[in-house]
């Protein structure tokens, strides 16, 4: 009997130093996507429709491709991603399969399933970095398995299974007692340490990839991942940080050198990906509405520096806001819509808090 994503909480919250993979075998199974599950997922919410149709209007150009506005209108497989599976799951079948055709032409590498993570409108060449970012991939791969669901397209199934099987080919590895999800191929590994990005454990996205392979290194992905996750965490309020780095000799966790050591840009989609999959246990949900509360609604900050608590001198924007509403913020009301968001990544934030809570709503 499959474990439900509520059980897996305290399964997982309790575990201490056991291995997830212990806890797991103990239970019997691993909590995967049931049919019904999967079902509600990528089901037709009015909100998420709606919602979609304003980040259509805003980030969709008609050849298929999103457009950072953030970021002087570049794009990325990330937000190729996010609109495959915002596409998908408002039923948009033209404008997914668009998006799909431009990621896949332009993006997807000749050599493996995976994708470049950058793409510059009017430089020669357009894609001059051929690195994947893994998230991206892994986003992408769950587009196109709600896609393949929802409209009975094997070839989008078997896509996605070939995405998963190079992610995880390529783009894990073993450090110390964990096997970790590099962000990249290029970049991220030292004679020394690595450098993880926690928010690119897209934890929905992992969970289909057991779903659909039934390959038990998922798990362990998975549930190194939440380790991970749960001791990677510095300062007053115990929060990720953007980049963490291993020690290969020591197995330290340390803020990652090279960037600035903040709760911000990237590991805002921490607890949302785990709330998601109904994994934000009762102790890390503490630790993210103790933050949240600390600043309210009217002042979350952008970011917050985990060495010595300093805050942006500017408020978060509407995305962030949407996401604390799905993770512990306490004056949280109906999320913010996409016709506040100031950007792409605002907007792709407050869709993904909408269809969060629709899957959530549904079980």
């Amino acid at each position: 009997m499959l474990l439900d994503f509520m059980k897996l909480q305290k399964h997982v919250s309790g575990m201490g130093r056991r291995s997830f993979l212990s806890v797991m075998a103990a239970a019997g199974s691993f909590p995967m996507l049931s049919r019904a599950e999967a079902d509600d997922a990528i089901g037709v919410n009015p909100q998420v429709a709606q919602q979609w149709s304003i980040f259509r209007s805003k980030y969709f150009r008609p050849d298929g491709r999103i457009v950072d506005t953030g970021n002087s209108g570049e794009s990325h497989s990330e937000g190729q991603g996010y609109g495959m599976l915002f596409s998908a799951a408002a039923g948009d079948r033209a404008a997914f399969e668009a998006i799909w055709t431009w990621a896949r032409a332009n993006l997807q590498h000749k050599e493996d399933a995976l994708f470049s993570w950058r793409y510059l409108e009017g430089h020669n060449p357009p894609v001059a970095d051929k690195n994947n970012a893994t998230d991206g991939d892994l986003l992408i791969a769950l587009g196109l398995a709600w896609a393949g669901k929802r409209w009975k397209r094997a070839d989008y199934i078997q896509d996605a299974m070939a995405i998963y099987g190079d992610v995880l080919k390529l783009m894990t590895r073993p450090v110390g007692p964990y096997t970790v999800l590099l962000p990249g191929a290029v970049g991220f590994l030292t004679k020394d340490a690595v450098t993880l990005n926690l928010s690119y454990y897209v934890m929905p996205s992992l969970m289909q990839a057991f779903a659909l392979t039934g390959d038990a290194q998922w798990t362990k992905v998975m549930g190194d991942g939440l380790q991970i996750i749960a001791k990677g965490r510095f300062g007053e309020w115990k929060l990720p940080p953007d980049w963490l780095s291993i020690n290969l000799h020591t197995n330290a966790f340390s803020i990652a050198k090279g960037w600035p050591p903040r709760f911000s840009y990237d590991a805002i989609r921490v607890p949302l990906y785990l709330s998601w999959a109904h994994m934000l246990t009762p102790e890390l949900l503490a630790d993210f509405s103790r933050f949240w509360n600390h600043y309210g609604a009217s002042a979350l900050p952008g970011w917050v520096d985990l060495t010595n608590g300093t805050r942006s001198p500017y408020n978060a924007p509407p995305g962030y806001l949407a996401v604390a509403s799905c993770t512990g913020l306490a004056s949280a009301g109906e999320l913010p819509t996409l016709d506040h968001a100031p950007d792409y990544y605002s907007a792709a934030l407050t869709m993904l808090a909408y269809i969060a809570r629709n899957q959530g709503d549904g079980m």
